[in-house]
């Protein structure tokens, strides 16, 4: 039986008292490799003792059990205080990223039918003029004082680690609504259960099984299912310490080296940084082969996944979206197979369609999209598979490949050629002139939109690209002409492209 991940993480609170759990990591501005670290820190002890606190703060609110709660604001530690009391208290947790436009941002949290909001004060600011018709409570994540409502202080509890015990409900309850990143189309808000949460971290601590006290650092958004699961939820159910950075771009050298993470997460887009900062780590000596690095990823290069495995980095590709509480599938390093996305989880079933779309079932699996009955029949069907839009296979011992997008991703070409744009565009973003792309059909023919490194395009360079790149594809496959970008490709929060916005 599915053990509840609050009963887990109860358990793991009284075990690891006095270890460090959250800490808000900073560097100084220069980028100095010295430990730096101000804001928040919370051992296990004190973790608990806040969300008992922030549970009394919500019954003096009138906030209830059952009541949508949101969290729209930057990483740190006291976010994920607030999202663990938050589902302690029964309450259901909505996840809004906060570096959307402040109109996404209102209109997911009136959508949502939150009655309270954790938020940035500067967020606030933009947001307070909106008009929400059950938003009475807004509390500032820097330190829980109320910005907005009833004022209520947060009380001090006085515990002992034999008295941690966990309030939750049913592994069946609504325990979050996430909105989905809007790849390739507006999001959609996820209903995911306990049981789908405690399915996945069970997955996860069997795949990767750390020693108590393990540095682990986060940095991917926690509004999304990776980072929370993968950087927050399952390390504190295993006694990890948790270094929550606060940068969006990805200081890893500076940061690594202070850390020195057991475990990495990372996203297709950030391999390509790893592999321009390993020369840096070498001439300084400093390389940290980690225990785990996983990568998740549908279609990810394998050249560079190959170049990082050379250089004793513990490599390994997961498969999931957020309708599947981000796990599909995942595998120990000790086990990589090159191209393969690991093996199915035991709490997941996998089928394939006659057009290889893999569909997949189990206690992952979402309950739907919140006030949406329409777009969830047309995700899940009547016999309860959940069609996930990739295109896929399983070789005979069991490993997963992803071949890339079905429906809008992927391309149909007049002569019927069935096209994945990931396939070709990992190609061009391993030349060392190309930042970044995406490609796109265009009157019948295949058009790759290029970001350059350096910003400019000289004489020749697009037919320098088409003649790198077309010779390593099939001829139906092959580009017809390259246009440079100025600005940046625009992604989501899990770094994948946001699609739509291309033509």
């Amino acid at each position: 039986m599915t053990e509840h991940y609050l009963v887990r993480l109860s358990k793991t609170i009284a075990e690891n008292w006095d270890n460090p759990a959250l800490t808000d990591f900073y560097l100084t501005e220069d980028g100095t490799a010295r430990d730096v670290s101000r804001g928040n820190r919370y051992t296990y002890g004190e973790m608990y003792g806040k969300m008992l606190g922030l549970a009394g703060m919500f019954r003096r609110l009138g906030i209830q059990k059952g009541d949508h709660v949101a969290i729209c604001g930057s990483n740190s530690a006291n976010w994920a205080v607030a999202y663990l009391a938050i589902a302690a208290y029964q309450g259901v947790v909505v996840t809004v990223l906060h570096s959307q436009t402040t109109d996404d941002i209102a209109d997911q949290l009136e959508f949502s039918d939150a009655v309270a909001l954790f938020t940035d004060i500067e967020l606030w600011e933009e947001l307070k003029e909106r008009n929400f018709s059950q938003l009475h409570t807004v509390i500032s994540l820097e330190d829980y004082s109320v910005l907005c409502g009833m004022k209520a202080e947060l009380s001090v509890v006085s515990i002992k680690p034999l008295d941690c015990q966990l309030s939750h409900g049913s592994l069946d309850d609504l325990a979050m609504i996430c909105f989905t990143s809007g790849s390739t189309s507006v999001s959609k808000g996820v209903m995911l259960t306990y049981r789908n949460i405690s399915a996945t971290i069970i997955s996860l601590v069997t795949i990767f099984p750390l020693k108590m006290n393990k540095n682990i650092l986060s940095y991917l958004p926690l509004s999304h299912m990776y980072g929370l699961l993968g950087d927050i939820l399952s390390q504190l159910c295993q006694g990890s310490s948790i270094f929550i950075s606060i940068y969006t771009s990805f200081k890893i050298i500076d940061t690594i080296n202070i850390v020195r993470p057991f475990q990495l997460l990372l996203v297709p887009t950030l391999l390509k940084n790893l592999l321009n900062c390993i020369s840096i780590f070498e001439q300084n000596g400093t390389i940290k082969a980690f225990d785990y690095v996983l990568v998740g990823a549908a279609v990810t290069n394998s050249e560079e996944v190959h170049l990082l495995r050379n250089k004793g980095f513990r490599l390994t590709i997961g498969y999931g979206m957020t309708e599947t509480t981000s796990l599909v599938s995942c595998i120990n390093p000790a086990w990589f197979r090159e191209n393969a996305c690991g093996k199915i989880v035991d709490e997941i079933q996998v089928m394939f369609s006659p057009e290889g779309e893999i569909l997949v079932k189990g206690e992952n699996v979402m309950l739907g999209y919140y006030k949406n009955p329409e777009a969830t029949a047309q995700k899940i069907d009547k016999d309860g598979w959940l069609h996930t839009g990739d295109a896929g296979w399983l070789d005979d011992d069991g490993y997963l490949y992803v071949t890339g997008r079905l429906g809008q991703d992927m391309i149909v070409l007049p002569n019927g050629e069935n096209i994945h744009p990931e396939d070709i565009e990992t190609k061009l973003n391993v030349l060392p002139e190309v930042k970044e792309s995406v490609v796109v059909a265009r009157e019948g023919k295949l058009v790759a939109l290029v970001v350059l490194n350096d910003g400019e395009c000289c004489d020749n360079q697009e037919t320098n690209i088409l003649n790198l790149v077309n010779p390593q594809l099939p001829l139906f496959s092959q580009l017809d002409k390259i246009e440079f970008l100025s600005e940046p490709i625009q992604y989501t929060a899990k770094h994948t492209i946001k699609r739509y916005l291309y033509k």
